[in-house]
């Protein structure tokens, strides 16, 4: 699904200098917005603008809290591109799901591949009206025809990610946080940073977890209310 109006974009950075590369290489793009610029996490907590973005450009290292600490307060965080100056942060942030990884001083060119990066992601979401039956995902080296009612549900694995059936389970290279995007249109919802199940295959849940058939999973507390709503109560 291809987005036409501009991506609304905020910068999160306590480095008056980083901010300012940032808000030029935005206006300098086209198809970006920027509509918010903070100088700290607390800051972008405060106005609320991060729920309305669509990708964040995210310092790590800023006082009070960092921008990794800023991630795990937030159950639906929108794409996020990290901007820091060291690298030591890249396993941290593969963990958030984040789209890419700046390294200051940030190039232009760097920056804009950052942005196509976050552009494919968009064009690859689902449209809730073609409800489909089935994705194909790439599993030991061929394209396997998956049933989306047949998944259990889906468990992050380091660099890739396992998606769980009753009769195989399959690895693929991928993050939590786009398989997220592209199954929350259906009947999917991501219940932990770890954890993506498949809402009627929930046989109850109590006591902050969740059992699929044999399995518990546990449900994170940022995760919780997001997947209350989804869930159809008499």
């Amino acid at each position: 699904m291809t987005k036409k109006t501009p991506y609304p974009c905020v910068i999160v950075d306590d480095d008056p200098v980083a901010r300012a590369v940032l808000v030029q290489f935005i206006s300098d793009v086209s198809g970006l917005e920027l509509t918010a610029c903070h100088e700290s996490a607390t800051e972008a907590m405060m106005e609320g603008a991060l729920s309305s973005s669509s990708i964040l450009f995210l310092d790590v290292e800023m006082p009070k809290m960092t921008g990794l600490e800023l991630l795990e307060t937030m159950s639906d965080p929108p794409l996020v591109v990290l901007v820091t100056s060291k690298t030591e942060y890249a396993v941290d942030a593969f963990g958030f799901d984040v789209v890419d990884y700046l390294v200051k001083p940030v190039t232009f060119r760097r920056f804009v591949q950052a942005v196509d990066r976050c552009r494919s992601v968009f064009d690859s979401r689902i449209d809730p009206g073609e409800s489909p039956d089935h994705v194909f995902v790439k599993s030991e080296g061929r394209l396997v025809k998956l049933i989306l009612k047949e998944i259990q549900w889906i468990e992050a694995q380091r660099d890739y990610v396992l998606i769980h059936t009753p009769k195989k389970d399959y690895f693929i290279h991928s993050t939590m946080k786009r398989l997220s995007e592209r199954l929350g249109a259906m009947d999917f919802v991501r219940v932990h940073r770890s954890f993506i199940v498949r809402m009627d295959q929930i046989a109850d849940i109590e006591d902050g977890s969740i059992r699929i058939g044999g399995k518990i999973i546990p449900v994170g507390a940022s995760y919780q209310d997001a997947l209350m709503k989804r869930l159809t109560m008499l």
